[in-house]
C-alpha cells in the first residue's frame, strides 16, 4: 500500500499500484477502472494525486479516457505510425490505411503553406482534404499542399485512388530525396471531431511532413490529424 513516509512522491507510489494491476491483468484490457475518487479513498490520498497518476499512465498509453464514460485500461491496436504517412509502400505490402478524398482544389499559397514550402504567397498550390480509414473507421484526418509549378495539371481523377508518391513518381516522374517529420499535439475542433467521430475537444495527434525533391525543392507539406481512440502507435528503430 501507500507509504506517506517514502523519500517520493504520492502519486508516483499510486501509479505504480495502478500500473501492476494492469499489467498483472487483474484489470484486463478494456477494463474500467474505479473512479478518482474511489481510488483516492481506496489509497488514503487526495484526488489529486490519484489524477495525477492516471494522466500519466494516459499519457504512457496503459489507460485511456471516454469523456462522460470513465477511465479505461487500453484495448488500442498497435499501429506502426509509418503507414499512416509513408509516401509509398513495399511492393508486396498491404495498404492498410486506405483514404476517401473529401476536398481538391487550386489555391494561392497562404502565409503558412507559402512559408512552409518556401515559395511566394502569389504561388499556387492544390489542396488536398482526405481521410484515412481502417474499414469504415476514420483513422486520420489528411491535409496535403501540393507546389502546382513541380506538378502541372493534377486533377481530382489522378489523385483520387492512388498513393501520392505513385502519382509523382508515375505520372510526372518526380524523385523524392526526404521527408522531414514533425509531431504536435491540438484538441479537436468541430470539423476534425465531425470527422474523425471523436468528442469535441478531444486530444489529436498531430504529425506534419514537409517532403523534398532530389533537386532539393520543396514540393509537400502536409498535416495528419490522428485520433489515439482506438489506436496507441509506435515507431522500430533498428540498433
Amino acid at each position: 500500500m501507500i507509504n506517506k513516509n517514502a523519500p517520493f512522491p504520492l502519486y508516483i507510489q499510486v501509479k505504480d499500484l495502478l500500473e501492476e494491476k494492469i499489467v498483472s491483468g487483474d484489470w484486463p484490457k478494456g477494463y474500467q477502472i474505479p473512479t478518482e475518487k474511489e481510488l483516492a479513498k481506496l489509497f488514503d490520498v487526495s484526488t489529486i494525486t490519484v489524477k495525477r497518476a492516471i494522466l500519466d499512465l494516459v499519457h504512457e498509453g496503459l489507460l485511456y479516457r471516454q469523456r462522460g464514460k470513465g477511465t479505461f485500461v487500453t484495448s488500442k491496436i498497435e499501429t506502426d505510425i509509418q503507414t499512416l504517412v509513408t509516401l509509398k509502400y513495399g511492393q508486396d505490402e498491404e495498404v492498410k490505411f486506405p483514404h476517401r478524398l473529401l476536398e481538391f482544389e487550386k489555391q494561392l499559397a497562404n502565409p503558412l503553406i507559402s512559408k512552409a514550402l518556401e515559395i511566394s504567397e502569389e504561388d499556387e498550390v492544390y489542396k488536398l482534404t482526405r481521410l484515412k480509414l481502417n474499414g469504415s473507421k476514420p483513422v486520420v484526418l489528411e491535409y496535403t499542399y501540393l507546389v502546382a509549378d513541380l506538378i502541372p495539371n493534377l486533377t481530382k481523377k489522378i489523385i483520387e485512388d492512388e498513393l501520392l508518391y505513385s502519382v509523382l513518381q508515375n505520372n510526372y516522374a518526380i524523385d523524392l530525396a526526404q521527408a522531414r517529420i514533425y509531431f504536435s499535439i491540438l484538441n479537436a475542433n468541430a470539423k476534425e471531431a465531425a470527422l474523425l467521430q471523436v468528442p469535441e475537444g478531444e486530444r489529436l495527434f498531430v504529425i506534419k511532413r514537409l517532403t523534398r525533391t532530389k533537386q532539393n525543392k520543396l514540393i509537400e507539406y502536409s498535416k495528419f490529424v490522428v485520433s489515439q481512440e482506438d489506436y496507441q502507435f509506435y515507431i522500430n528503430v533498428d540498433i
